[in-house]
């Protein structure tokens, strides 16, 4: 005896029906459930209703990697190589605006703070330039340390800033390498100010110049995150201590200045 089986194959029609439901489907999927939850994107407002738009928000806050120094932490030891040291704390600011969360009274934005592991330095000094004399200040700073300045002259003065790194590139070891970040050396300027973040740990700061025949007053204000200050000034190089800052003037020792 003979068994026949008959197989009902579905028609072209029908298969591309099908195709079309699913391809419908993931990508209703997608909009109303996965985009809300990983990347807070919600067009049909589904991730809201259903909190999925927390999860996104939750995983851009949390970072990949815990870093190396967090705000308050204390500095390594000084017998810790400086420059590994500095290499493994963020040196850059680079806001991120992570959407507040239901209840919450605001956004957060982070990456807005450079974590320091100990308080800022404070330096101010002034010198009288004779004709025709150059001089240089240098900061001791570690990559990625803050350095907030002015500096104010009587006359323009010919300048240039610019920065000696200890890690010198290949080939140029036990050579006087430098890198240049602001140079002025024809018509001058006769104050600067600004807020400069050492790219390197190294020695940076400034050599000015009176090209003039007269005699030029040099004032410089620095706060920042420095260990230590080289002068050099008629080819003598000198080392000074920055000023603390706790021991600089308060109130009421130093009174305010009303303004209203």
């Amino acid at each position: 005896m003979t068994t026949s089986v008959t197989t009902n194959v579905p028609s072209m029609k029908a298969l591309v029906t099908a195709t079309l439901v699913a391809l419908a489907v993931a990508a209703v999927i997608l909009v109303a459930f996965v985009l809300p939850a990983e990347y807070g994107i919600d067009p049909l407002h589904t991730g809201r209703a259903l909190g999925l738009t927390d999860l996104a928000g939750a995983n851009e806050a949390a970072p990949a990697t815990k870093p190396a120094v967090q705000p308050g932490e204390s500095r390594a030891p000084s017998s810790e190589p400086r420059a590994a040291a500095s290499e493994a704390r963020r040196t850059f600011i680079n806001p991120v605006l992570v959407p507040a969360a239901p209840g919450a009274d605001a956004p957060t934005v982070k990456d807005v703070f450079i974590p320091e592991r100990e308080k800022f330095q404070f330096d101010s000094r002034e010198y009288t330039l004779a004709a025709g004399e150059g001089m240089e200040i240098k900061y001791d700073m570690k990559k990625g340390g803050g350095l907030v300045y002015s500096w104010t002259a009587s006359a323009p003065l010919a300048f240039e800033m610019h920065g000696e790194p200890d890690a010198k590139p290949e080939g140029k070891a036990g050579t006087d390498y430098y890198e240049s970040y602001l140079l002025d050396d024809k018509t001058g300027q006769s104050e600067s100010h600004g807020t400069f973040l050492a790219p390197s740990t190294g020695i940076h700061g400034w050599f000015w110049e009176n090209k003039s025949d007269k005699p030029v007053t040099l004032k410089l204000t620095a706060a920042g995150y420095f260990d230590w200050i080289t002068q050099n000034r008629k080819n003598k190089h000198t080392g000074f201590k920055p000023i603390d800052v706790d021991s600089l003037p308060a109130h009421p020792k130093l009174p305010d200045e009303i303004i209203k």
